[in-house]
C-alpha cells in the first residue's frame, strides 16, 4: 500500500511540474503563475503529515530546479518547498489532534497562503544570498499577493482531489480503526 501511495504522490508531482512549466507559465501576471507544485505538496502534507510534506516538497522542488526553463541555482525550490510542506504537515497534525477537528476549508486556505509566503520568501532569500539579479525585494509584496491569490484559487480544485485519492489508500487494518 505504501508503494502505491509513493507512486501516486510521484505522479501528482510530475503532472504538477509539467502543467506548471508548460501551461501555467503562459498565464503569468507580473511574472507570477499559480504554483501548482506547492499546492500538490500542501495537499500531500495535509493528507499524510509533515514527513510526507517535506519529502514531497523536496522532490517537487528539485524537479522544478532541474526542469527547463530553470534559470536559477539548483536546490532553491527544493529547500523552499520542503520547508513549506513540512509546516503544512505540522498544521495537519495540530488540527487533527486539537480541539478544531479535521482540516476544514479555512485552515486549508490559510495553509496555502502560509505555504506561498514561506516558499516565496525562502526562494527569494536564497537568491539574495547567491546574488541572483532577478530577486527584487521591492516587488516582493505584489508578487506574494498575486501568488497567494493564484494558489488559493488553484487549491480549490487540486487539494480536495489529491486528499480524496490519498485518503482512499488506507490499508484494511487502518480503515477498521478509522471507522470504529
Amino acid at each position: 500500500m505504501i508503494a502505491l501511495r509513493i507512486g501516486l504522490a510521484a505522479l501528482f508531482l510530475m503532472v504538477a511540474v509539467t502543467v506548471q512549466t508548460s501551461v501555467l507559465s503562459n498565464v503569468a501576471v507580473a511574472g507570477v503563475t499559480c504554483d501548482l507544485v506547492l499546492i500538490v505538496v500542501i495537499a500531500l502534507a495535509l493528507s499524510r503529515g509533515p514527513e510526507w510534506g517535506a519529502i514531497a516538497g523536496f522532490t517537487g522542488g528539485l524537479l522544478l530546479d532541474v526542469v527547463p526553463p530553470a534559470d536559477h541555482t539548483a536546490g532553491r525550490w527544493a529547500l523552499a518547498l520542503a520547508i513549506a510542506g513540512y509546516v503544512a504537515g505540522l498544521i495537519r497534525r495540530e488540527t487533527s489532534t486539537g480541539p478544531v477537528g479535521p482540516v476544514g476549508p479555512l485552515i486549508v486556505a490559510a495553509t496555502v497562503v502560509l505555504g506561498a509566503t514561506l516558499s516565496l520568501f525562502i526562494y527569494c532569500a536564497t537568491g539574495s544570498l547567491l546574488h541572483d539579479p532577478s530577486v527584487d525585494w521591492g516587488e516582493f509584496g505584489v508578487r506574494l499577493g498575486i501568488a497567494a491569490g493564484y494558489d488559493v484559487v488553484g487549491a480549490i480544485v487540486v487539494i480536495p482531489l489529491v486528499m480524496w485519492v490519498m485518503g482512499r489508500l488506507v490499508p484494511p487494518r487502518e480503515r477498521r480503526r478509522v471507522l470504529s
